[in-house]
């Protein structure tokens, strides 16, 4: 409760903007990429990872684990594919403008974070690739923000968190530079820096297991 309470200002104006999705989720959709994404989290679902590839698919192994976990709930019939399918773009956004919130509000102050909290998650772009397209961008965006969130208290988590994006789409490794810049800021030493790069060079390679070495439990 202490939680909720400190936090009143900026859980009321996230749940606004889940609610405003979830709302407007059903309207907008890319019936061809959706198309996809379902056929592709039911093949995953129904035949695991092992072969995936031997079909057509233009997209690294990350997002494909959600879509994995998609498929085994559609095969419930408990959801609308529609609407269930952009899930994980939408909590993602939401998400995303808390861990931007609370980057701001260390490096300046709570009515910066709350600002640019809404500027993000109230921007219609940002509103259209989630809520309408269906997209994955918003996964990126929140492994981008939380990678640079936890560079300093969490580094490994850090490091985990940017590879696990760049699986989903290699535009997150765009952040390095970021990164490293902030590692000279704060005075890294060369050990800690190795840790980080191979940390994430281990997840990196660690997502692709699975396609080529047998499948994760049916």
């Amino acid at each position: 409760m202490k939680f909720f309470s400190k936090h009143k200002n900026i859980l009321i104006i996230l749940s606004f903007a889940l609610f405003l999705r979830l709302s407007l989720s059903f309207f907008g959709t890319l019936q061809l990429d959706q198309g996809t994404f379902v056929s592709w989290s039911m093949e995953l679902a129904r035949n695991g990872f092992k072969d995936f590839y031997k079909g057509w698919s233009d997209y690294l192994p990350g997002y494909l684990y959600f879509l994995w976990g998609l498929g085994k709930i559609n095969l419930l019939n408990i959801f609308p594919q529609v609407f269930l399918y952009k899930i994980p773009a939408i909590l993602s956004d939401v998400v995303t403008g808390y861990v931007i919130y609370e980057i701001l509000k260390k490096q300046k102050s709570e009515r910066w974070g709350i600002l640019g909290a809404i500027i993000y998650i109230f921007n219609p772009a940002i509103i259209a690739n989630s809520t309408f397209w269906g997209q994955v961008d918003s996964l990126t965006a929140l492994a981008s923000v939380t990678a640079i969130y936890f560079l300093d208290s969490k580094y490994i988590f850090s490091a985990a968190i940017l590879a696990f994006g760049t699986l989903i789409k290699p535009q997150v490794a765009f952040i390095l530079p970021v990164i490293l810049m902030m590692m000279l800021k704060n005075k890294w030493g060369l050990l800690k820096a190795t840790k980080y790069l191979l940390t994430g060079l281990f997840v990196f390679i660690l997502g692709f297991i699975p396609f080529t070495q047998g499948n994760l439990p049916q």
